[in-house]
């Protein structure tokens, strides 16, 4: 009811309904981006996107899965656009010293966090993106689909896949945790 009512140019409702989507699209689009400022910017741009066509928009999918659809088509846009590296202020002296080597480096990292996130990489773009909506957006496998024009079945297909990717991945490049994995039948 809400989208009828924004529809018809109720701005509250398009208020609560802004409040109730921002955080699990900003999520999505922050997961792609990985920079703030860059993520608020774009998730603005969807939103009025989507009040500007709010007279012509039709509900054919949950709200959020029509979002995340703009979303990802302005991530994708927005990453064809040339883009510098900043780095961080300790790593511009690291690079500008000559005399320090690699094994001379010491970051300081969450190992087991930073593992997966460098397999997450290795996935396939689908599989990527199905996994940040389930769970970096928490959304819903129906809600995927919608976003990504595809089936419930196809995305569980992927979500699982992935996973499992990630776990083979990661045993045969880190080895297997002794704690977990065991089987005590």
């Amino acid at each position: 009811s809400l989208i009828y009512e924004a529809k018809n140019g109720n701005k509250e409702s398009f208020g609560v309904l802004y409040t109730e989507l921002y955080t699990p699209l900003f999520r999505f689009i922050k997961s792609r981006t990985r920079d703030h400022e860059k993520s608020v910017d774009i998730c603005q741009e969807v939103f009025l996107k989507w009040y500007n066509s709010m007279d012509t928009y039709e509900i054919k999918m949950k709200p959020l899965s029509y979002l995340m659809m703009i979303g990802m088509r302005l991530v994708i846009n927005d990453s064809n656009k040339k883009t510098s590296l900043n780095l961080k202020e300790e790593y511009e002296e690291i690079i500008a010293d000559e005399s320090i080597t690699p094994g001379d480096i010491n970051f300081d990292f969450n190992t087991d966090a930073e593992n997966i996130k460098e397999l997450f990489l290795e996935l396939k773009e689908t599989e990527q993106i199905v996994l940040t909506m389930r769970y970096v957006s928490d959304a819903d496998t129906e809600t995927i689909a919608e976003a990504l024009e595809t089936n419930s079945v196809n995305i569980r297909q992927i979500e699982s896949r992935a996973l499992r990717k990630i776990r083979i991945l990661y045993t045969e490049k880190y080895g297997a945790r002794e704690d977990a994995g065991e089987n005590k039948n």
